[in-house]
Formats: C-alpha cells, sequence, structure tokens
C-alpha cells in the first residue's frame, strides 16, 4: 500500500513563513490561486504580511478591512484579491472535470487555449491543492486532423482535466466537487531587473502595493481624518465585493487599484456621491498566464498612495511577518516503485542536442555490472550475454524543446524548435534557458496580436524570449547564449493511484522500463547477445540511432517508446486505441515500422505464457528501432500507452510501466 502524504504548494512545500524580501513575498502572492469567491488562500497571505499593530477584520462576504485614524476626511484604499479562473462544472463517468469560466468576457481571444494542455490545480473544500491537467490533442495525431481544425483557436468547451481518475467516483474519492475552483499550477516567475511574471499579476501588485503601505508605517499612526484599507473579493464577477464595502463604510473619496477595466466605470450603489480613482500598475502580456510586473511599481505606488493620504512612511520597512501555512499539493508518494526512477529522469532537462545531464543520470542508475561506452554522437550503450540472437534495446535520451536562434537588440532571444509540437501549448508560459551558469528564467511571451489572434497555431518568428532585460547585453550577462536550449519548466506528479504526469515521460518512461527490467536479467545466464542503447536526437530525426547502426547489426531492434493512446475526449479514436491501465503496447505499425506478423506472434505467445497483458497498437509517427531495418533489422516497438504527446502533461499508468519491464526481461531471456 502506498502511503499518501501532503506537501506544501509548488516550490514553497517546506516555507513556514513569508520570506522577507518584497520580491520573494510578491512572488508567492502571485502564486497562489484566488479565484473569484474562492480568495480565502489570498487573504491570509495578505493578513500575514500585516504589521502586528494591524486589527484587520473580515465581512461576510470575505472582504479583508484595516481602518486607520477616525473622522473625516475619509479616504478608501481599495484591490482586488481575486483573479478570473475557472470552476468546476462537471464530472463526467469517465472522470474527467468539465469548466465554467464565470468572471466576465474576455477580450482576448486565447485566453482559453493559454489553459490547454497545462498543469493544473483543483482547490479542494478543505483547502487541498488536487493535481491535474488539460488534456491537449496528441501531436502525433496531428496528420489525422484538418487544416481548419488545427488552427481552430480553443475556448472553455475544449478544456477537459484529467487527474487520473477513470470514473466519477473515483473522482470524488480525491474530494474533487462541482464548483471547486480550478486555474494553473505554474503560476509565477521571477525575471530580471526586479520583474515578476505570471498569473493575475496585475491585480496582485495592487493588493501589494496596500500590503506595503501598512508595512512603511512604523506604528498605527495619528491622523486627521481616516485611511480604510480594504482588500475586496470577486472584483472579477461584477465587483460584489466593492458593492458590499460600499454598503459598509460611505467614505469621502476612494482609489481602486487594479480594477476589471483600465478606465473609469461607475461607482457602486451607495456610491455615487464619491469620487472615484481608478488606478492600474503598468504591465506587460496583459490578461495572459505570463503578465509581467516591475515589482519597483509597486512601491512607488505605496508611496503615491502615502502622499494622497497624508500618511508617513517610514525609511525601514517592517520585517515581520506571521507564520502561513501554504495550500498543500495533493501528491502520492512511493520511494521504492517504478516512480522513484521515473521522477529524477522526468525532472531532468535534455532537450534534443542537450542530453548530457539525462544521460549521466542514467549511467549512475545502470547495474554494476553494466559498463558503457558513449560515442561521438553521446549514445550510452553496452552488450552482455552470449550466443544466440543478436537483441538491441533502445530509448532516447531527448526530450523537445527549443533553442536560442539570436539575441535581439531589446534584449529578448528568437527560438527554433526541437521536434514536432503544437508552438500553442507554449506561447505565454514560463520557461528556463539552459546556461553555463545555471538556469535563467524567462518567459515565452505570446505573439504580438494575442488578444485578437485569427488563429490558435502562432508562427515560431513571433515568440520572442522576454527575460525583464533591455537589450542584449543585459541578456547577455545573465550567461545567455545563442545556441542553448529552452524547455517548460518541470516537475514530476503523482494524480489518481496509479498514474502520473510530467514533460519528457517519452521517453523517460521508455528507460525507466529498461532499467527496471535489468534489474530482472542476470548477464551470465542469457542466451541471447543483448545490446542495450540509450540515444540521442530521436526528436530531430533518429540522428542517435542512425550512428548507432553503423556500430550495431542486430537481427532485432527494440525501441522502447511511447504508444501515443487516443483514449482522451481530445482524439480521434479509430487509430492508437489503446486504454491506459490496460498493459503494454506491441507498436506494430507506424509510418515508419512493419513488424511481420510471424514476430508479432512470437511476442504475444510469450506475454500470454508469462500472463502479462499485451494491447497490439496501430499509429503515426516512427521510432528509433527503424534506423537499424536498413541494416536487415526486424524492428519493433515495445510501448506503453501514454496520453497527450509533445507537451508539458504527458501521462502513463504505471501498471502498464511494469508490465512493459517484464516484456522487455522476458524476450532478453527467452526471444
Amino acid at each position: 500500500m502506498k502511503a499518501h502524504t501532503f506537501f506544501g504548494l509548488f516550490l514553497l512545500l517546506s516555507q513556514t513563513a513569508f520570506a522577507q524580501t518584497l520580491p520573494e513575498r510578491f512572488h508567492r502572492m502571485v502564486d497562489t490561486q484566488g479565484v473569484s469567491g474562492y480568495e480565502a488562500d489570498v487573504r491570509e497571505l495578505v493578513r500575514a504580511q500585516l504589521p502586528s499593530w494591524v486589527k484587520p477584520k473580515i465581512d461576510e462576504i470575505g472582504n479583508l478591512t484595516v481602518s486607520v485614524g477616525r473622522g473625516n476626511p475619509h479616504t478608501a484604499l481599495i484591490a482586488a484579491l481575486d483573479e478570473n479562473g475557472y470552476v468546476v462544472s462537471r464530472i463526467t463517468d469517465d472522470g474527467y472535470l468539465r469548466l465554467h469560466r464565470h468572471g466576465p468576457a474576455s477580450s482576448n481571444v486565447l485566453r482559453d487555449q493559454f489553459m490547454v494542455g497545462q498543469p493544473v490545480v483543483i482547490r479542494s473544500a478543505d483547502g487541498r491543492m488536487i493535481p491535474g491537467v488539460t488534456a491537449t490533442p496528441s501531436l502525433h495525431m496531428r496528420r489525422l486532423l484538418s487544416p481548419a481544425e488545427i488552427s481552430r483557436i480553443r475556448s472553455v468547451g475544449d478544456l477537459w482535466v484529467d487527474v487520473g481518475a477513470t470514473s466519477a467516483a473515483a473522482v470524488a474519492q480525491l474530494g474533487i466537487r462541482v464548483l471547486d475552483p480550478v486555474n494553473l499550477r505554474e503560476r509565477a516567475q521571477t525575471l530580471a531587473k526586479g520583474q515578476e511574471a505570471g498569473v493575475n499579476t496585475q491585480l496582485r501588485a495592487g493588493a501589494q502595493a496596500l500590503i506595503e503601505l501598512l508595512r512603511g508605517l512604523p506604528s498605527e499612526p495619528e491622523l486627521a481624518g481616516t485611511v480604510t484599507f480594504a482588500w475586496t473579493v470577486q472584483s472579477q464577477f461584477n465587483e460584489r465585493g466593492l458593492a458590499r464595502l460600499a454598503q459598509t463604510i460611505h467614505p469621502t473619496r476612494a482609489f481602486v487599484i487594479g480594477g476589471t477595466v483600465t478606465a473609469p466605470k461607475s461607482a457602486p450603489s451607495g456610491w455615487n456621491d464619491v469620487p472615484i480613482v481608478w488606478k492600474n500598475i503598468p504591465s506587460l502580456f496583459d490578461n495572459t498566464p505570463v503578465e509581467v510586473v516591475d515589482v519597483a511599481h509597486i512601491t512607488a505606488l505605496a508611496r503615491e498612495l502615502a502622499a494622497e493620504t497624508g500618511l508617513k512612511l517610514s525609511d525601514n520597512i517592517v520585517a515581520e511577518v506571521k507564520p502561513v501555512s501554504a495550500s498543500p499539493l495533493r501528491v502520492t508518494q512511493d520511494a521504492n516503485g517504478p516512480y522513484a526512477i521515473l521522477k529524477p529522469l522526468i525532472e531532468s532537462y535534455g532537450v534534443s542536442g542537450h542530453e548530457a545531464p539525462v544521460r549521466e543520470l542514467v549511467r549512475t542508475m545502470l547495474p554494476a555490472w553494466a559498463k558503457p561506452t558513449e560515442d561521438e554522437q553521446g549514445n550510452l550503450s553496452f552488450s552482455f550475454g552470449q550466443g544466440g540472437k543478436e537483441l538491441l534495446f533502445v530509448a532516447h535520451l531527448d526530450e523537445t524543446g527549443f533553442e536560442i536562434t539570436n539575441l535581439r537588440a531589446e534584449g529578448t532571444a528568437a527560438i527554433r524548435d526541437q521536434g514536432g509540437m503544437y508552438l500553442s501549448l507554449y506561447e505565454a508560459q514560463p520557461v528556463w534557458v539552459h546556461t553555463a551558469k545555471g538556469k535563467v528564467p524567462a518567459v515565452i511571451a505570446p505573439r504580438p496580436n494575442y488578444t485578437t489572434a485569427p488563429n490558435a497555431q502562432p508562427d515560431l518568428a513571433n515568440l520572442l524570449l522576454y527575460f525583464g532585460t533591455n537589450s542584449a547585453g543585459e541578456t547577455q550577462a545573465l550567461g545567455v547564449a545563442v545556441g542553448q536550449s529552452v524547455t517548460v519548466r518541470k516537475q514530476f506528479v503523482e494524480l489518481a493511484a496509479p498514474r502520473a504526469t510530467g514533460r519528457a515521460v517519452d521517453d523517460r518512461a521508455g528507460i525507466t522500463a529498461l532499467l527496471l527490467a535489468l534489474k530482472m536479467v542476470d548477464p551470465t545466464k542469457l542466451k541471447n547477445r543483448i545490446t542495450v542503447a540509450f540515444s540521442v536526437g530521436e526528436e530531430v530525426g533518429l540522428t542517435g540511432s542512425r550512428a548507432l547502426a553503423k556500430r550495431f547489426h542486430p537481427q532485432y531492434a527494440f525501441a522502447i517508446d511511447t504508444f501515443v493512446s487516443t483514449d482522451t475526449p481530445t482524439d480521434s479514436q479509430y487509430l492508437a486505441y489503446t486504454p491506459l491501465g490496460h498493459g503494454p503496447v506491441l507498436r506494430s505499425m507506424d509510418n515508419l515500422i512493419l513488424t511481420p506478423a510471424g514476430t508479432i506472434d512470437r511476442i504475444v505467445q510469450l506475454a500470454r505464457a508469462a500472463k502479462i497483458p499485451l494491447q497490439i497498437g496501430v499509429t503515426q509517427g516512427g521510432v528509433d528501432s527503424f534506423a537499424f531495418s536498413a541494416g536487415g533489422a526486424i524492428d519493433v516497438g515495445l510501448s506503453w500507452p501514454g496520453r497527450y504527446s509533445h507537451s508539458s502533461v504527458e501521462i502513463i499508468d504505471q501498471r502498464d510501466l511494469v508490465k512493459l519491464s517484464e516484456v522487455i526481461a522476458m524476450l532478453m531471456q527467452q526471444f
């Protein structure tokens, strides 16, 4: 039985209190979900940052208020706690969640599309963050779609949340209910020069400015008048929090920071005679998952509001913060299972042409008796066993991603893709650039016309890396250079048992299956000559395996790689339908390989004798074993069924992975 433990949210799992600097505290504000009507977590973060002399109040709708001074003039300073997001609208019989966006209509046509193929979290009623992913059409099935379907901009009706469950009852066991809020998991990215990118960053900056103003007061001030600080709920839902506030206070003037519009709008009922100033902190890439705010503008706004209200700021900002626990992310851990091998492989970065970190990790995971060699291309291989058939098993080290092609004068960088992908899945998302100095944070900026984009897929030339810098020299000073690889941020997360998700399950699960199989065989007792290889460049034309084919000439070449299943609502199911959890897949035919019927029958017979479930699959694409067919090898694909290929949210079922490793070990010993 697996042990279930609860971990804190994202990168803040071990923290019990806020970081002390404004950029760090603001990062956490952006990193915390607060969909309209479900703002409790953000409200607690605000309250925890307030100085000890403050006595905040929470009204029945959820607004947080603090008043200092007494009498008139009475100034209200108001900022929103919430964000435009989604709630669960339906739980299907087969365990998917459907979503509804209950905020205002968006002027950004890509607003819902930015949610497709992304890691998400569902906040349960008890405050836990339950991981899931939004489904996306699999890249390998692209040839089956019409050009019109590929270019169709996705809407909320295209959002299917996969939590790894197979039934509505299994979803309920996770603690998920209709109306639970849902939003992106990868929410915040700290950039250069004090800039923060993320979800709802502009509104969170307004909330943070009011916090900083209070923190800048050395003690409760003596005022000729009153200042009420208010953090309101449901600003994205007809400003309901502001309307409720208007029933309890009647200021002589009000400043509303970062509303749902940039232009003045009508006052709430009861405030028709109240002068209202609507303010917004400047931002880039508005209404995307990578809104960018300069943290310096937060401090500037706090000082501006202090001058407007007569509050005297101290030169030293209050440092104290109150302990606060993060909403726990529901994760399943099994330190001794196959996912213990898969997890570090998933979280290691290795875009095609940049596989060294993965290769070195694999080297440390091999059994002591294995003596691998590395060739000029970077492939890792070794052979063992005596006589019999010459069998080769290969899994690839690389993953899809990007490379920097040039640095532009204004500090951004152009990129090229390494491997096939839907570019729409990476537009307006946070990324890492892998430099000699380590990972450098950036975002893939949305295309220039994203609010009125005519189609779903952006041109690669219009997707630029934004670092927060203003010149090529500043970007170079970060360690960024042409030729470096770029990836999305990765985390291996287990879903409803026994399923899990991550970027590069293709082909880190293939590597895992090979490593598990090697534990099951005794190299001194094999009747066949076995070669195991870990190849580079599979995603960019099988370059590594083509080099291996010049050195090795097996009778049978087995590629251990993903079989992209179509058992999802986003794919046509007439091809490649191999349900997850029903066993590994014998990849009998794709665009490159056609395994002889006799070979298929032999493998099926061995699997049946060993009582290993085995699915037979026909699909699109190609795998490494094809490279050896030119030398006369019979090429075979051995796979696990996987969902959402070449995205950030590939899904695997542990049962299929275990059985695949058993098939590999069986073939090494008996084929």
